[in-house]
């Protein structure tokens, strides 16, 4: 309960506080309260010089980490997502477009027209092989550029010792 005389109007609920206060006032009523002791439920106690003891950290074994692909984030105010697939097909011949989505939907390929979608699309590359040469991103980038496709930003798609590291876009 809060003893500290401000005047509120009362709220009367079972299990909820017996004020209605502003964030001031409550915080006013926390200060004047500092160091009294509970009046409505008991007092906790906690012990005193507790030792408190951490195992000491082992860093885990490294995993053998794959780079399969990247998710390129564009900006693209058109709307037949055919012809941004068109573009991208061009940026890079040692990753293939998988799929690009539109807030969470897959809208390429196969998607349905009806799909209500914003100006930022998901970009999904992967490599055709077991792995992709980092150097490939940029040359993908560089080339997006040349086209004028306006990349927001790109998350690696990586496995960690043969495992999958990413989700799956939606219907692949």
């Amino acid at each position: 309960t809060i003893e500290s005389g401000l005047h509120t109007k009362d709220i009367y609920k079972e299990g909820v506080s017996k004020m209605l206060l502003s964030t001031s006032a409550f915080a006013e009523a926390v200060i004047a309260n500092l160091g009294k002791k509970p009046t409505t439920i008991a007092a906790e106690h906690y012990p005193k010089n507790v030792q408190f003891n951490l195992p000491e950290y082992k860093r885990p074994k490294a995993k053998k980490k794959t780079l399969k692909g990247v998710d390129v984030f564009v900006d693209w105010k058109g709307e037949n997502v055919a012809d941004l697939a068109e573009k991208l097909k061009l940026t890079s011949n040692k990753v293939e477009l998988k799929l690009i989505t539109n807030r969470g939907v897959k809208v390429w390929p196969a998607g349905f027209k009806e799909t209500f979608c914003t100006d930022h699309w998901r970009c999904r590359f992967e490599a055709p092989e077991d792995n992709l040469e980092s150097a490939e991103i940029p040359l993908l980038l560089t080339n997006a550029n040349k086209l004028g496709i306006d990349v927001i930003k790109t998350e690696n798609l990586y496995y960690f010792d043969g495992e999958r590291g990413y989700s799956l876009g939606q219907g692949q």
